[in-house]
């Protein structure tokens, strides 16, 4: 699904939304804010409970900052700059040594599992040199790849968390944050991630085949997160084959059942030869998620937090006492995800 160097990628000047390349021509991305969609594509109105209503809302107003901060950026940087670096990006696709697919694909052919631990700055006060030897840290431990949160909520240091990570560890690492345009690709391509997690089926909608196919073109993983059963046929049709699964938005929405409804759903009805990424705040999610056939695990920094923070505690560990029990709690998770994942009773 690679697209070939003589794609040119060119920008509508009569819109504002990012593009996406296809064939020649140029699609927008198309934000589907609602998320729950009916067959033709129109959302539903239906009225819903209160936690559903509220995740939606909440999804609304972090695509729409999203989308107001990469307007506001494509517009100062111009159109012949953007339109040059989306070009580059294509012609000097990426090699790196450490790529997530083949890691998941070598462990599956195993019958193992691989664990992905997000990173992100325990408090506001985290230098992104200190998160990066939180990184050596989980890698030292057993984690096999690392999830780097880039959006302003998480860091303000932009990129530059991404980057001390990757230089840190040797080990796949992606980029984890909201994407929906293709400069946040090129960005984190040039951080040094081998990844990007974020590119959603429910917000990017038609684009997001296009957005999956440049980030390839790039030479990076991108898994495509989908919440039902049509959004994966359709994906599956246009050639996509890694998926994620509750790593972002959708699955995390307190139903009943809802889970057993993913396990015996999405993840039987995957591709033959698709590989799945599933996030986890739990591990008897984990360990539900692995027996319905996840290949790799998200693992969240809450569950990261339920090993890490001392009883009581609201902050991140700062004294030397602390942080023993930081690092006891973290190789106690590691443990306990990988005797869950190992398929042994």
């Amino acid at each position: 699904q690679c697209l070939p160097t003589t794609h040119t990628v060119r920008l509508c000047k009569g819109c504002d939304r990012s593009p996406v390349l296809h064939a020649g021509r140029t699609h927008r991305i198309r934000p589907h804010y609602l998320l729950v969609k009916a067959k033709d594509g129109d959302a539903q109105e239906d009225e819903q409970p209160p936690e559903i209503s509220s995740s939606r809302n909440r999804l609304q107003a972090t695509i729409k900052r999203k989308m107001t901060q990469l307007q506001s950026l494509e517009k100062e940087m111009g159109m012949e700059t953007l339109e040059d670096r989306l070009q580059t990006s294509i012609q000097l696709p990426l090699n790196p040594p450490y790529r997530l697919t083949t890691l998941i694909a070598e462990a599956a052919s195993q019958g193992k599992c691989v664990l992905i631990f997000e990173v992100g700055r325990p408090t506001p006060s985290t230098t992104s040199s200190q998160l990066a030897a939180l990184a050596k840290q989980y890698i030292a431990l057993g984690v096999d790849a690392l999830a780097v949160m880039t959006d302003v909520e998480d860091t303000s240091a932009g990129m530059g968390d991404l980057f001390a990570v990757c230089q840190a560890v040797k080990a796949p690492v992606v980029a984890k944050d909201w994407i929906v345009s293709l400069l946040q690709i090129v960005d984190m391509k040039q951080a040094g991630a081998s990844g990007v997690l974020g590119i959603v089926n429910q917000i990017t909608g038609k684009g997001t085949a296009m957005m999956s196919s440049f980030a390839a073109a790039s030479g990076l993983d991108a898994p495509i997160e989908v919440v039902n059963n049509m959004e994966l046929d359709a994906l599956a049709a246009a050639g996509v084959n890694v998926y994620a699964i509750n790593t972002s938005v959708g699955l995390s929405l307190p139903i009943a059942g809802f889970s057993a409804d993913i396990a015996n759903g999405l993840l039987a009805r995957m591709p033959q030869g698709a590989l799945t990424l599933v996030g986890v705040r739990t591990l008897d999610e984990a360990r539900k998620a692995r027996l319905s056939g996840a290949d790799a695990l998200l693992v969240k920094r809450q569950l990261i937090q339920t090993y890490t923070e001392p009883p009581g505690s609201t902050k991140a560990a700062s004294s030397s006492g602390d942080s023993l029990f930081a690092m006891s709690g973290l190789r106690r998770l590691v443990e306990d995800l990988q005797y869950l994942t190992s398929g042994d009773e």
